[in-house]
């Protein structure tokens, strides 16, 4: 009797430990792919824009009009890592994306925008192993840099592996109105 007790126990335990262990973001409802690209130099980069019916979006209040964009480069960002380490993408292949955001940085323009009303809140890049995703979290169309992509997609690839017992990462702005999240594909 004690036994089940302490299986049943368990098994209540269990869900609400991988819970924590593994970020359940639902930052979008109702996914829908609107457009597909190879990007990079050597078009190895695969790009989707994804338009969601609602996208979670924090308690963060805007002066600036709807119509406008909020350029976010180069605002302040706390990183995590996910834990237990296993299952992350290798490193190499998340450093053929940032080669892929720098060079369009360089050849197709520095900035590029998600936005919500033109059904682009969520930017995906995959390569091989590696996943990166941005997510605009705001109502607001918000502009965005390749370079700080690029930065912080290799600062999560390498930084969050299982040396540190980890599988990948997150960076989210501190107001919350984005993020960039690597994992394996």
């Amino acid at each position: 009797m004690y036994a089940i007790r302490a299986i049943v126990a368990a098994a209540l335990l269990l869900p609400s430990a991988f819970a924590a262990a593994v970020p359940s973001v639902e930052y979008c409802q109702n996914p829908r792919v609107v457009s597909t690209e190879y990007i990079g130099r050597d078009k190895n980069v695969l790009v989707q824009h994804t338009a969601c019916d609602t996208v979670a979006a924090p308690q963060v209040a805007h002066a600036i009009e709807a119509r406008q964009s909020n350029n976010v480069c180069g605002t302040p960002f706390n990183t995590f890592c996910f834990t237990p380490s296993g299952g992350g993408p290798d490193p190499n292949d998340c450093h053929v994306i940032t080669d892929a955001l720098l060079y369009d940085s360089q050849n197709v323009g520095a900035l590029f925008t998600l936005d919500p009303a033109q059904n682009t809140s969520v930017i995906t890049m995959t390569y091989q192993s590696c996943e990166s995703f941005m997510v605009n979290q705001d109502s607001v169309a918000l502009t965005y840099c390749r370079t700080d992509w690029a930065s912080i997609l290799d600062n999560l690839a390498f930084n969050c592996q299982a040396t540190q017992n980890a599988h990948g990462g997150l960076s989210v702005a501190t107001n919350q109105e984005w993020f960039i999240q690597v994992q394996h594909s």
